[in-house]
Order: structure tokens, then C-alpha cells, then sequence
């Protein structure tokens, strides 16, 4: 079965993505999915969901794709009990050693592996699935060849990014720290929660430095390269025939910081083109103009959000 999932960065966006053809949301506890607070859910707002889902057949996840530290993972497997009582459907995890107390405690919770994971190569993928991981994350940067690898080397469902990277940058993502380095700071919740602010592996959100213009300085010259730091993904469709083709069972829609609007829209496009691919279609020429369109409003959002989180680190210090 292949299942289309949107980003829930809030519950009324989590809600608006389910109605407008997504077959699953995932959405992150404050403090606990790399983003900032704005776009994280209460325990009650998840608890909400839950409800939501099992009332409409909807399938929740969770994103806790964060690396607690040692103090923390006592409060990490109660959030993780907490939510697995409650009847969430999955938790998507970066850390190994999450991975493997997650899979000791609660050996029927399904466990994807976050792209956060930094995920390299086929025995990376190996690795995880012997910690009890179900489902891989297929990093961006891979294409069609690495998935096939993946099918044929282990069982690890796949689940796909709906972008992709159009050239390749040199950070690789949720194995870089720069943020930190430039603006941090520690907030504690009630419940004595890190939220690292600045360093989005530690529960906080990260300030998009890999977006700002950079120089390039070699033996004290100044070289005429602006280098990338961060590849730049976008949205992607021809690639989804090769996707279903492959066994491909979730298609994920990145986004819980874009606006409601643009995700509803989004999610509606890829559940026609998707429907279309399942129904035994493979020419999508139809959707381009769609494609194009919605490729830019997500560019445009995207740089307006980096530019603010840039602007945020670079006043702070």
C-alpha cells in the first residue's frame, strides 16, 4: 500500500493536510523534533490527532528525531510511552541508541529512520535495521539506483522525500553542528527539557547559516566561487512512476514550516499525481504546469523563512 504523508507543524495544518488527500501526518512534540516551538505540537494537541485518526482511519506519526543527552533519556522513554499508549502509529528516530531502547520497550511501535540519521551508504541501512528499525528515510540526494540497492540488500521499507537536491552541497543532513557556533541558548521546560535553541540535533531548531552567502578563502585569497553549503531540494515528479515501481510504500511531503495554503495544495497535487502513477500511469506531462507552480511558491517560502532564521543568528551575536 502506498501511503501519501504530509507535515503536520501544527494541528489545524495536520488536519487541513488529512483532508485534503494525505493518508498520514507526522508532527513533533515540543522539544523533540529539530524544529523551533512555532512549528511543534502539545502532548494534547498529538493526543488530539490520535483521536482524529482513529476516528477517520488516518495514520499519525512522530517525529523525535533529536539526540537526547544521558539525563534526558528517562524523560525521552516516558514521552515515547506516553505516546505509544496513546495509539500513535510510528516514531521517526536519528539516534541509534534511541532506536534500540524504543525497539527493547516497545517491540510493536513501526520506527522509521530519519533522514537526520546521515544515512551514507547500504550498511548504514543494514546497521539500523538490525537495531529494529522498520522503515528507511531515502536521503534526497539518492535516486533510484540506491533504492533498488536497498530493495535487493535488506527488508527495510522505503519511504521517499518528495524533493530531491538539484546539485549537491557540503553538508550532509543531521551531521552538522555550525548553528551552534554562531547563537545558542538553553531553555528548560516544565518539564525539564532541553530545547537548545540553535542546535536543532539537542531539541532546538537550527538557523539556516548553510543558506547565507558565503565567502571562499583559500591560502588567504579570496576565490570567485559563492560556495553551497546545503544542497537545495526541490519538489519533485518525475521520478514517482520509478517510485511506486521500486516498492516505494510512504511518499513523504517535507514542510511543517511552510504555510497551511501551500502544504493543502501540495498535498492535493501529489495525491492526483500519485493516484495517477498507482492507476498505471507513467506519463505525467499533465501535471507539469501544476509542478512549476507549486515548485515556486515553495521557493519563494523557503527562502523567506532561511533568510529570517540567518538574520536571527547573525543579530544574536
Amino acid at each position: 500500500m502506498a501511503v501519501l504523508m504530509a507535515p503536520g507543524g501544527s494541528k489545524s495544518m495536520a488536519i487541513a493536510a488529512l483532508e485534503s488527500g494525505a493518508d498520514s501526518v507526522y508532527v513533533g512534540p515540543r522539544g523533540w523534533s529539530r524544529r523551533p516551538q512555532s512549528d511543534e505540537l502539545t502532548d494534547q494537541e498529538i493526543f488530539d490527532l490520535i483521536d482524529y485518526g482513529k476516528t477517520y482511519d488516518k495514520d499519525i506519526r512522530l517525529a523525535m528525531n533529536v539526540m537526547p543527552c544521558p539525563e534526558e533519556f528517562k524523560l525521552f522513554l516516558d514521552k515515547v510511552e506516553l505516546y505509544v499508549t496513546r495509539g500513535v502509529d510510528g516514531i521517526m528516530l536519528c539516534d541509534p541508541g534511541c532506536i534500540r531502547l524504543v525497539r527493547q520497550n516497545f517491540p510493536d511501535i513501526e520506527i522509521h529512520v530519519s533522514v537526520t540519521a546521515g544515512v551514507f551508504n547500504i550498511n548504514d541501512i543494514k546497521f539500523f535495521n538490525e537495531l529494529g528499525a522498520n522503515i528507511i528515510v531515502i536521503p534526497y540526494r539518492w535516486g533510484v539506483e540506491e533504492l533498488r540497492q536497498i530493495n535487493q540488500q535488506t527488508d527495510m521499507a522505503l519511504e521517499a522525500f518528495m524533493f530531491q537536491a538539484t546539485k549537491p552541497g557540503r553538508i550532509c543532513p543531521g551531521r552538522c553542528y555550525s548553528s551552534s557556533y554562531f547563537h545558542i541558548d538553553h531553555y528548560r521546560d516544565e518539564e525539564q527539557k532541553n530545547h537548545c535553541i540553535g542546535s536543532a540535533s539537542r531539541g532546538g531548531s537550527c538557523h539556516r547559516i548553510c543558506r547565507a552567502q558565503w565567502d571562499l578563502e583559500i591560502d588567504h585569497e579570496l576565490q570567485p566561487e559563492t560556495p553551497t553549503l546545503k544542497g537545495t531540494p526541490e519538489l519533485l515528479l518525475w521520478e514517482l512512476p520509478q517510485y511506486v515501481e521500486l516498492g516505494v510504500s510512504r511518499f513523504k511531503i517535507p514542510g511543517r514550516e511552510r504555510s497551511i495554503p501551500l502544504i493543502c495544495d501540495i498535498v492535493k497535487f501529489y495525491r492526483r499525481a500519485l493516484d495517477h502513477v498507482l492507476q498505471g500511469g507513467k506519463d505525467l506531462r499533465d501535471f507539469e504546469e501544476k509542478w512549476e507552480a507549486i515548485r515556486h511558491r515553495w521557493r519563494t517560502e523557503r527562502v523567506r523563512r532561511d533568510d529570517s532564521r540567518v538574520h536571527h543568528a547573525t543579530v544574536a551575536i
